[in-house]
């Protein structure tokens, strides 16, 4: 087995082995309390990557994911994560040293990481957790020629965005640090792949995962178009109009009553 391939299949059994241990402290209640440790955890990362201190800031990313495991409650888990942690230790910082000349920009990383990781849905926190550390591999794959072809920066794109919908997303800060294209080229490869520009394809994610929420429950629609990341709920209901062509609150009536099924 070849380098890239070893650490590929590191770095999905770690984030295998986070998944499962939010997918356990997220199911026990515990995501409001653990949320709160790892947000305290996360405000330590801040100061070393404002002074662009790769050492301390990856020292404080492992305790932030060591105290995500350790949150399961579970002993053989910490145990196994333990040793792919330190199997991958060096090359993870290795990544971070030659990847990120800009130690913020992973900070954020973290920060819609844990966003995810709270969510409402536990596919987005679990999905989170799996593209969270395929982004190092990502990174380094592309220092490869023969192999960035293989890359596709629309796939590795839609798939951040259909995980962070919810989140703050800035489309220029996706195509610099998930897509790692300009954002012109991404937008012009969005375009040519699925006839939208990332944009437009955020705003169709939120649209039908808040007509999932609106076809499936009874949560007020200004709290609905919050869940899927719209601070003003004027918006909401713009972007929801144009796309379906009725106002939230009209769908949901028009689900109920049938309307929209003949």
């Amino acid at each position: 087995m070849n380098d890239w391939a070893h650490f590929h299949d590191l770095c999905r059994l770690r984030s295998t082995l986070e998944a499962f241990a939010v997918r356990c402290w997220r199911g026990s209640g515990e995501r409001q309390r653990v949320g709160e440790t790892l947000r305290v955890l996360l405000e330590g990362m801040k100061r070393p990557a404002t002074q662009g201190d790769y050492s301390a800031f990856h020292r404080a990313d492992q305790q932030f994911h060591r105290a995500a495991v350790v949150a399961a409650g579970l002993e053989a888990l910490s145990k196994s994560w333990e040793i792919v942690a330190a199997d991958l230790d060096a090359w993870i910082l290795g990544v971070k040293q030659s990847q990120w000349p800009n130690l913020m920009a992973l900070y954020r990383e973290h920060e819609l990481l844990l966003e995810a990781w709270q969510a409402e849905d536990d596919w987005v926190a679990e999905q989170a957790a799996h593209e969270h550390l395929e982004a190092g591999w990502y990174r380094r794959r592309l220092l490869e020629e023969s192999h960035a072809a293989e890359l596709d920066p629309v796939q590795r794109a839609e798939s951040f965005i259909a995980t962070h919908f919810a989140s703050r997303l800035d489309v220029a800060w996706v195509a610099r640090h998930v897509s790692f294209v300009s954002v012109s080229q991404l937008a012009r490869l969005f375009r040519s792949q699925k006839g939208i520009s990332p944009l437009r394809y955020l705003k169709q994610v939120r649209g039908e995962r808040a007509a999932q929420l609106l076809r499936s429950g009874t949560e007020a629609v200004s709290l609905i178009g919050r869940r899927v990341g719209y601070r003003n709920a004027s918006h909401f209901v713009r972007d929801f109009r144009v796309m379906f062509g009725v106002t939230p609150l009209d769908y949901r009536r028009g689900e109920q009553s049938g309307a929209f099924h003949g």
